[in-house]
């Protein structure tokens, strides 16, 4: 990863790379197809996981290099090792323009040379911006590592390769030949690194893609062993057609034994008669009405989240940008340029039902299929990459100048974390949870469900933390204190007519939510809320059924304290006509 070549001939061309490093690092693990599609072949780092060269396919390679144009500080810690990045880009169906839309922040500066397609790019991260190179891809190049050798070093390399390729006939020996002579390996003289004492070539890997069936070449300089690796396909050795009827059966079962999957009907249809009896109470079926005075239908159903941001205190929503169904691409184009928005991006629905249509974006690739099959006004935000998730119930009697936490729902991401042996799909189904979202992972994943993560490589498979799809919901009222009340408190006072509902907030840690600090409220739910923390699997359906009709009762109390100061109530005709529209809307939500 510290000396690389690239050699055109006029078959193809070769990729080389002097793997220069620490001798106490653990020795990596030799070339092996490790994933589709595109048979993805590589060595493996076998402490961080990642890799320094890969072919993709038969026609696709790249090197990875450390450091960008020039020596960097290195911080304590980051946010993920730039060989697993590497792998990332490179299983993209498009890596160039992958690297450009990525969230590289909080990864340490890295050059990829990438040569696909017939093109030679060179794609640098400088630990600030990126920059993105196309190279004459029939002229020879040298490259090294900007961590580890001074100018001159790199210039008198620069030399030594113009000199060589005007004098040797190109093949997989000279090759070795060169990138293993005294002035191209490593030579502490050379380096400016504080551990170029401890430091020596370990390996060479070559990609010879100079024939129909490209060759990678590993030499492990330590044992002086040689491996020779051609990609092939990996024979399917799974049923992956999880809409068969076995697999319907399966997610049938998982169900039956678990409430918290049951369908809303199910689970509410008991409710009817308590619902009825605080009707009753009110004189009104639709007691809800008047919960949330700013809120259409007062957020039950039908309220756009676009009119709820504009409610609530600017900084404590992401940057939300309107597209209405049918936009035309330009004009999404032009909404992203006017504002700060960078991939990756959340699209949702305006009118939401659920987290259904709630899908990441990585690319424009992945903005226009959206917005093609989006039926509906949708939103694009921010993806806010905050480690935890939590919905939290908030109520404020009309009148009162504080509010009051009923409920805290804590959500885990659905992830696996890797043994080193086990492929995702072998890993997912040791949970039942998972099971029930294998078709769509499966059309999210596709072959690289069979890919097989690092030991201890945590892979969050589903971005956002809905129960529907995947997310499991933990009761976390003990969260509950003094100080996140009023935190909440702050903000929730300051939004207009808002006296019940729930917001599900992504943020960096406990104690900095309590003190209003790094988070923001991705979602903010009217009169519909549930208390979520129902859904922790410890609980029983008669909890359920008693936390439901506890916030019932305090939604009942609110609207008709409302009432009495004037907000007008919500009758039977506006709750039918409520009811007609929603279903209309959900209609229109899935012909997309």
């Amino acid at each position: 990863m510290c000396t690389v070549t690239y050699i055109p001939t006029g078959k193809g061309a070769f990729l080389t790379s002097n793997r220069d490093e620490r001798t106490d690092r653990a020795p990596a693990e030799p070339p092996v197809t490790r994933s589709l599609p595109g048979a993805l072949t590589y060595p493996k780092d076998a402490q961080a996981g990642g890799t320094w060269i890969a072919l993709k396919g038969r026609g696709d390679a790249a090197v990875l290099l450390n450091g960008g144009f020039k020596n960097h500080v290195r911080m304590s810690s980051y946010r993920k090792s730039r060989g697993r990045v590497m792998v990332e880009i490179v299983e993209a169906a498009s890596p160039a323009d992958y690297f450009e839309t990525m969230s590289l922040e909080g990864i340490e500066p890295f050059t990829l040379i990438l040569f696909t397609e017939g093109r030679l790019m060179r794609c640098t991260w400088d630990g600030i911006r990126k920059h993105r190179n196309e190279l004459d891809a029939h002229q020879p190049h040298i490259w090294s590592s900007a961590t580890l050798y001074h100018e001159e070093a790199r210039q008198m390399r620069v030399r030594k390769l113009q000199q060589w390729y005007g004098s040797t006939a190109v093949n997989m020996k000279s090759i070795l030949d060169f990138h293993t002579q005294n002035d191209i390996t490593f030579d502490a003289c050379q380096s400016f690194h504080g551990h170029r004492d401890a430091m020596a070539t370990v390996s060479v890997t070559s990609i010879d893609l100079t024939s129909p069936e490209p060759v990678m070449h590993y030499h492990d300089l330590r044992t002086g062993t040689t491996s020779v690796t051609r990609p092939a396909p990996v024979i399917p050795h799974r049923d992956t057609s999880f809409h068969s009827l076995r697999w319907k059966a399966k997610r049938f079962l998982i169900r039956l034994r678990n409430w918290e999957y049951w369908p809303l009907e199910c689970v509410y249809l008991p409710m009817v008669l308590p619902w009825l009896w605080l009707s009753v109470k009110a004189r009104a079926v639709c007691f809800f009405g008047a919960a949330n005075p700013s809120m259409r239908y007062a957020g039950f159903a039908g309220e756009r989240k676009s009119r709820i941001y504009a409610l609530m205190p600017k900084g404590s929503y992401p940057e939300t940008l309107l597209c209405e169904a049918g936009i035309p691409k330009r004009k999404v184009q032009m909404l992203l340029n006017n504002s700060s928005l960078k991939f990756p991006l959340i699209a949702k629905p305006d009118i939401g039902e659920r987290g259904v249509q709630v899908k990441l974006l990585k690319t424009e690739g992945d903005l226009e299929d959206y917005r093609l099959h989006s039926r509906v006004d949708f939103l694009l935000q921010p993806y806010i990459d905050y480690p935890n998730e939590a919905g939290i119930f908030y109520y404020r009697m009309p009148g009162e100048q504080n509010g009051h936490i009923s409920g805290i729902v804590g959500k885990a991401f659905l992830s696996v974390t890797g043994d080193g042996k086990s492929d995702i799909l072998t890993l997912l189904m040791q949970s039942e949870r998972a099971i029930l979202q294998l078709p769509a992972l499966h059309m999210i994943l596709g072959e690289r469900i069979r890919s097989v993560p690092a030991v201890g490589e945590r892979m969050r498979l589903v971005p956002y933390g809905n129960h529907s799809r995947g997310s499991k919901f933990t009761d976390e009222r003990h969260r509950i204190t003094p100080a996140l009340t009023n935190a909440i408190d702050r903000i929730c006072v300051r939004i207009p007519g808002f006296h019940f509902g729930r917001l599900d907030i992504r943020f960096k840690s406990w104690e900095e939510l309590e003190a209003g600090q790094h988070f923001s409220i991705i979602e903010l739910n009217g009169a519909a809320s549930e208390p979520t923390h129902i859904y922790d699997p410890k609980h029983s359906l008669f909890f359920a059924w008693k936390e439901i009709y506890r916030h019932w009762k305090i939604l009942l109390e609110i609207s008709m304290a409302n009432v009495r100061d004037g907000v007008p109530q919500m009758t039977f005709r506006d709750g039918w006509a409520m009811v007609r529209e929603h279903k209309g809307y959900l209609k229109l939500m899935q012909k997309a």
